[in-house]
């Protein structure tokens, strides 16, 4: 007792001349420097459709707050038990402690000894730091008295259990539960309670779970002594604790699955985040709320959606492409412009460039749906219309030179119809049917289809009609959505809703809708894409159940890009398919050059079979009744065509389908009148007459009369002459297969 006496006393004449001072510059902080709980920097969690969580955006500090009451009495207990035994019965400080510690510390003639309670370790964390010092350790105490007095026991310790470093980027109870054990705070037993004791004074120790094995053990079971000193747990548990191997890696579950940790959708999420003004006025307020502010973030995916993409990926293209040929994949929910799933390309680490969002591809013959969507919104024309498809073909492009098109595999094209040329994805055909229509307006057509404004619009090229300007994978699937919407596009999206860490809504999504083609104009194109499923290039990727789809392949010059386009009314997906480097040709992909209709479609097929197959059959919209009969199209420099009407077709309730059966015009014209000849005036912006012509080719000599059919005589020299009639033949052939079919 004597020698007790003797050093308080040294210890009291040590720290004398520094107490005054402390004691005066703590009642100035008392003023001066507010003590308060707010929870410190905090993780934002992102939830899936479902509401389950998908990954977590952070910067540095990896934290979920917690309540106290969500963690089990005897893991509260065992960490009491480890870090301040007294702490329901102590103001702040323990004295007995704290003499203890400044005993140990004036004999050694620096503070090198703790002693510190719950509270007064909050102290050090938000007030006074770690400065290792006489005048610190008063300043903590007194300033931990001072907190006991604002707040009560049980906010102090949830503040504690949410604040503390645990290493490893954790910090809290919930944080650490999930890092170490892969488990909810709710979860954890003593067991784990007692090995993140042994980390509160050292976090550092047991980084990258890799070293100090036996420190951390030896930390371990001094926690557990101390949990069984206190009678928080018997012996028996004890040892059955101490035979648990240590965690050995990170079993957080945003970072188990690197999909899920950093995957492209969750990267697309983050930058949305960064762009939303109800988050804050500059990037930098943003940046902070997004990576420190505690979100909850509710997006868009539906993870059942990607798993299908993947798992239709691995069937079509089972092994990888030695040459590095990617696929990149989006689904849009046409109703609302959710962004609902996406492929970016390989794994996240590996590319790290998002091929659905930023990879700017050529579309190839995927984008003559604008083309003919434009036609019928901006010229009043409809698929029953025909205009050559006849190649090569040559256009005047000043000040360029001549523009040159071939049709796919150098085929010598035809004269039919607008739906039959999108069937047979005629080059030669689309760029008529552009010129016709407007370049000009088929690129602003285009451009508000696939939301493009200001700069970032489609120029007006004749190439633009076959797709050379570049697009990418969503900009895609968000244009075939609004063919899906009635002509209604809505503004993509990856955020339903954002809260703050006390539950107040900061942002609610409401869906955007933009007009850009009309209600006929959307069902003449869905109508045409259809029939492309149904009997054009696109015929790999109907659906396993047949249920109606409509889509349309691209494949790009050289091969190096390849698509399948389209949707039903639940959904619109595009496939990409490509190098994601550089233009690659695929001269041989499973033995065939690379097309849309071949890898894409089947792509799509597969996804699409899958997705799909617990949702209802919805039809698509039919193909609204033509207002008149058909015309030929042609450019005043093309070939003379002319038609004669040589009597109404009959009715023809068993046609495959509405569009098979052409209109009647509405007053046939005799052989030797002079057939009507129209094209798009863009001046007037009005279809006028051409210069008229007669036929030159007697009717009995080309087609011959059928069923009263619409004859056309079409002047293109000895040359084409004999094709011509081949492929009337093969028509009025294929008409009596599909009546006796359907008869």
């Amino acid at each position: 007792m004597a020698l007790c006496a003797l050093l308080l006393l040294g210890a009291a004449r040590a720290v004398a001349p520094h107490l005054s001072r402390t004691l005066d510059a703590v009642d100035r902080e008392r003023a001066e420097v507010p003590l308060d709980l707010r929870p410190g920097a905090q993780r934002t969690d992102v939830f899936d459709v479902h509401g389950r969580p998908i990954g977590v955006l952070r910067y540095d500090v990896d934290r979920e707050l917690t309540r106290l009451g969500d963690v089990p009495t005897d893991v509260i207990a065992t960490l009491l038990a480890s870090e301040d035994a007294k702490f329901w019965r102590h103001t702040g400080v323990d004295l007995r402690a704290t003499v203890r510690a400044l005993v140990s510390n004036v004999s050694a003639g620096s503070i090198s000894s703790g002693g510190s309670t719950i509270t007064q370790q909050i102290v050090k964390l938000r007030v006074v730091g770690n400065e290792r010092s006489f005048n610190r350790k008063i300043r903590e105490a007194v300033l931990a008295t001072r907190l006991e007095e604002q707040f009560t026991k049980s906010e102090i310790l949830e503040f504690y259990v949410n604040e503390i470093f645990l290493g490893n980027g954790a910090y809290g109870l919930q944080a650490a539960a999930e890092t170490y054990f892969g488990k909810d705070v709710s979860e954890l037993d003593v067991g784990d309670m007692a090995f993140l004791a042994g980390l509160i004074r050292s976090p550092s120790i047991y980084d990258g779970f890799d070293k100090n094995a036996d420190v951390v053990t030896r930390r371990r079971s001094s926690a557990l002594a101390r949990a069984e000193a206190e009678g928080v747990i018997t012996a028996a548990e004890r040892a059955a604790f101490e035979r648990r191997p240590l965690p050995k890696e990170n079993l957080s579950p945003q970072r188990t699955d690197v999909r899920l940790r950093r995957d492209y959708f969750l990267d697309e999420v983050t930058t949305a985040l960064l762009g939303l003004p109800e988050l804050g006025d500059t990037h930098d307020e943003r940046f902070a709320r997004v990576f420190n502010g505690g979100l909850r973030v509710w997006t868009t995916l539906v993870p059942e959606l990607k798993e299908q993409m993947d798992a239709a990926v691995a069937e079509v293209l089972p092994e990888p492409s030695a040459e590095g040929f990617e696929v990149a994949m989006a689904t849009v929910d046409p109703s609302t412009g959710a962004i609902l799933a996406m492929v970016g390309g390989p794994e996240f680490t590996d590319l790290q460039f998002n091929l659905a969002t930023q990879g700017m591809r050529q579309p190839g013959s995927s984008f003559k749906a604008y083309v003919l969507a434009t036609a019928v919104e901006a010229a009043g024309l409809i698929p029953h219309d025909t205009i050559s498809g006849l190649a090569p073909c040559t256009f005047a492009n000043p000040p360029q030179a001549d523009y040159v098109v071939h049709n796919f595999g150098n085929s010598a094209g035809r004269v039919a119809s607008l739906r039959r040329q999108t069937l047979a994805s005629s080059n030669c055909a689309f760029v008529r049917l552009g010129i016709l229509t407007g370049i000009d307006r088929v690129a602003d057509t285009a451009s508000r289809l696939v939301g493009r404004d200001g700069d970032d619009v489609f120029d007006p090229y004749l190439s633009l009609s076959l797709g050379a300007q570049e697009v990418t994978v969503l900009e895609q699937a968000a244009a075939y959505a609004t063919f899906a919407n009635d002509g209604v596009r809505m503004e993509p999206y990856y955020i339903t809703r954002i809260e703050d860490r006390d539950g107040n809504l900061l942002y609610e999504h409401a869906p955007q809708g933009r007009r850009v083609v009309s209600p006929r104009t959307a069902e003449w194109v869905t109508a045409t894409l259809h029939a492309n499923i149904e009997s054009g290039t696109g015929t790999r990727a109907q659906l396993a159940d047949g249920r109606p789809a409509a889509g349309k392949t691209g494949t790009a010059q050289d091969f190096t890009d390849a698509w399948f386009v389209g949707f039903t009314p639940q959904y619109s997906t595009a496939v990409w398919m490509g190098h994601p480097d550089e233009k690659v040709p695929m001269r041989d992909v499973q033995g065939r050059r690379g097309t849309g209709g071949w890898i894409p479609a089947r792509i799509w097929g597969a996804y699409m079979s899958a997705a799909l197959a617990d949702e209802p059959v919805r039809p698509l919209p039919s193909a609204p009744a033509a207002n008149r009969g058909p015309r030929h199209l042609f450019l005043e420099d093309d070939q003379c065509v002319i038609e004669l009407d040589v009597g109404a077709p009959p009715a023809a309730p068993d046609a495959a389908s509405p569009e098979e059966a052409a209109p009647a015009a509405a007053e046939p014209l005799r052989f030797d009148q002079p057939c009507s000849m129209v094209r798009l005036d863009n001046a007037s912006d009005a279809l006028v007459p051409l210069p008229t012509a007669l036929c030159e080719v007697p009717v009995a000599t080309s087609f011959g009369l059928t069923r009263n059919q619409l004859i056309r005589c079409i002047d293109v020299g000895p040359e084409h002459a004999a094709l011509i009639r081949a492929q009337a033949a093969a028509e009025a052939a294929e008409a009596a297969a599909a009546d006796s079919s359907t008869g």
